[in-house]
């Protein structure tokens, strides 16, 4: 085998052979990727019933607690505005 034959040998395995096994490997790997991604995200969202009523609760509670928040905030700008009020008279 002569450097001319090897030359040609690597570069028909680098024109053909390369994108070849690209492609096979991007048909092979991409139905793997997308179960391996599915099964990820399955794992992520809330499937439990249980799981759910409890996140219901603390959205509920969470909703609860920012309407306290804001009638104490306008209490005390209500204090504050009669104070400033009584200090001006």
């Amino acid at each position: 085998m002569d450097a001319d034959t090897l030359i040609e040998l690597i570069l028909a395995i680098t024109v053909f052979g390369i994108p070849a096994v690209a492609l096979s490997m991007r048909f092979v790997l991409r139905p793997m990727l997308k179960d391996v991604t599915e099964a990820i995200l399955s794992i992520r969202e809330p499937t439990s019933p249980k799981l759910e009523h409890r996140l219901a609760e603390l959205e509920e509670g969470q909703q609860v607690i920012g309407e306290q928040l804001k009638r104490l905030v306008e209490a005390e700008r209500f204090r504050a505005e009669l104070r400033s009020g009584i200090e001006s008279s």
